[in-house]
């Protein structure tokens, strides 16, 4: 999941596609089943021609394709990678990057790498147009350098003319209602592989990690310094797996654990979101708001009753569109994860429990507004689209655990809707993209060990919807060198954030430019 950036607001119809694959976030783990894999693979591609790793970044100011805010001194380049490791003699993509030069370079550290995650998400206008900047005292002693990964973004963005498989508004419950949806499906992701060429089939973590180390060659540093938000510390991951002795000073912020697979990642978010609507319920309560019930289990009771009438007989909204049990989950996961609309959410609730199917267009206008009511330029328009390209892309070489018939579909779907009422069904046909997906994958669900390399930084907040503070706890139980500091409070990439903490900052920031890591465990306050 990305950092935090300039608010782009989702229609409902956006969140309903990219729900699921947003807080996925980069399941899977290393590819075993061709080379380039992470698992026993790190010797098994040919040496990359010194034409890769001898080439020099020719740093030129940053055109528009890029940003067109570059801050001061921001400078912007290319370097070629070959779309599969195991042929480098083949073809090639070029990667966006970009860099803003340490500002004390007389004490420079070298380049501190980052990637924003998604996946989907570049890093290269993050970093030229200052949306991140790092801690004060790593912008000081470091360059800082962003980078758009492969088929994303300024490098080479995939192409699907149809765009990607959404989750169906209304999830199917028949097998010929399965069977349409997984043929409308699999006609998308083939336009997709057709328009998009080699490099879709290349789009997997492990070629991620092998870019970083040619990024980190050209770039000239002895060892890989690097801070990666949600999806992109799994590309931190696979690259200590590949190379750990490369590894330098590395902070992984909003973590995602390489041992879950999609449906195990799946059923965690669906408890995430319960768990989200029980905090709901509960501070409604506490607040003394009755309108949806007097406790905490009336006001879930009521929700789950009112989804179960909706299957039966949706509510038309605004437009004429229909409010299905579906809708109320996508509302209510809009909702519940922001005590900021809580107030607008039960109004919403209300209204639609009383017939008014126009109450969650109102939700959602006001929901909207609270980013301020910018327009999105048509660059973050675009980047916004190819983001939601470039996650099935990634997250469906990825992992190899989605659903792949209309039958286990709906079973699984069933069996996920026993766990949630409210959520499972919704979040289950989030996998249909990957389920109907044309190329194999290439990864599975392994723990990362990295065995020899550096200490590394885990960073979570205590609350964080995306990535559960539990992946970060997973992770520093399979690191023995690494530290877990934990910002306490609701969010989404703790370090250098929107919402600063100089506590966190400060610790990160330590690390970074002294290489001392915090306590095993160690908070900081919001």
């Amino acid at each position: 999941m990305p950092v935090p950036r300039k608010s782009i607001a989702l229609t409902a119809g956006v969140l309903a596609a990219t729900t699921l694959l947003v807080t996925v976030c980069g399941v899977g783990g290393a590819a075993a089943s061709r080379p380039g894999g992470a698992k026993g693979m790190s010797t098994s591609v040919p040496a990359l021609p010194a034409h890769f790793t001898q080439q020099k970044v020719q740093w030129t100011a940053c055109d528009a394709d890029v940003t067109p805010d570059a801050v001061s001194g921001a400078e912007c380049g290319w370097v070629e990678v070959p779309v599969d490791y195991a042929a480098p003699d083949g073809e090639t993509v070029k990667l966006r990057v970009s860099r803003v030069p340490a500002k004390d370079h007389s004490r420079r550290l070298g380049s501190l790498l980052f990637n924003p995650g998604g996946p989907g998400a570049g890093g290269a206008a993050d970093v030229a147009n200052g949306n991140w900047q790092a801690g004060e005292q790593a912008r000081a002693r470091y360059d800082l350098v962003g980078f758009d990964p492969r088929g994303i973004a300024g490098s080479g963005q995939i192409k699907c003319p149809d765009g990607v498989a959404e989750g169906p508004e209304d999830p199917p419950r028949t097998e010929s209602e399965a069977e349409k949806t997984f043929a409308d499906a699999t006609r998308r992701a083939r336009a997709c592989q057709k328009a998009s060429g080699p490099v879709l089939g290349h789009m997997d973590s492990v070629s991620v990690a092998r870019d970083l180390e040619v990024l980190r060659t050209v770039l000239g540093d002895a060892k890989l310094n690097y801070t990666g938000v949600s999806y992109g510390t799994f590309i931190g991951q696979q690259y200590m797996k590949l190379f750990p002795d490369k590894v330098g000073r590395m902070v992984l912020d909003g973590v995602v654990n390489p041992d879950a697979d999609m449906q195990q990642v799946t059923r965690l978010d669906v408890k995430t979101s319960d768990d989200a609507m029980r905090r709901y319920a509960q501070g409604l309560v506490a607040r003394g708001d009755d309108r949806l019930g007097a406790t905490a289990e009336e006001i879930l009771r009521r929700l789950t009753a009112f989804a179960k009438k909706l299957e039966q007989k949706p509510l038309r909204g605004a437009d004429g569109e229909e409010i299905t049990d579906a809708t109320l989950s996508m509302y209510l996961e809009m909702g519940v994860t922001a005590e900021e609309s809580w107030k607008q959410l039960t109004t919403a609730l209300v209204a639609a429990l009383d017939g008014d199917g126009t109450a969650f267009a109102r939700f959602e206008a006001g929901t909207a507004g609270e980013g301020g009511g910018e327009k999105p330029t048509p660059q973050e328009e675009q980047a916004e689209e190819n983001e939601s390209l470039s996650m099935p892309a990634v997250l469906c070489l990825d992992s190899p655990s989605a659903p792949k018939s209309p039958e286990e579909m709906l079973h699984t779907a069933d069996a996920f809707a026993e766990q949630s009422p409210l959520f499972g069904r919704y979040y289950a046909w989030q996998m249909i993209d990957c389920a109907t997906w044309p190329i194999a994958p290439t990864g599975g669900a392994d723990p990362v060990k990295a065995s020899g390399a550096a200490p590394v930084l885990l960073v979570s907040y205590t609350d964080d919807q995306h990535t559960p503070l539990g992946n970060a706890q997973a992770v520093h139980r399979q690191l023995d060198n690494s530290s877990l500091l934990v910002r306490k409070g609701q969010g989404h990439g703790a370090y250098a954030s929107e919402n600063p903490s100089t506590c966190t900052d400060r610790a990160v920031d330590r690390y970074l430019v002294g290489g001392k890591l915090p306590d095993k465990a160690a908070t900081c306050p919001r």
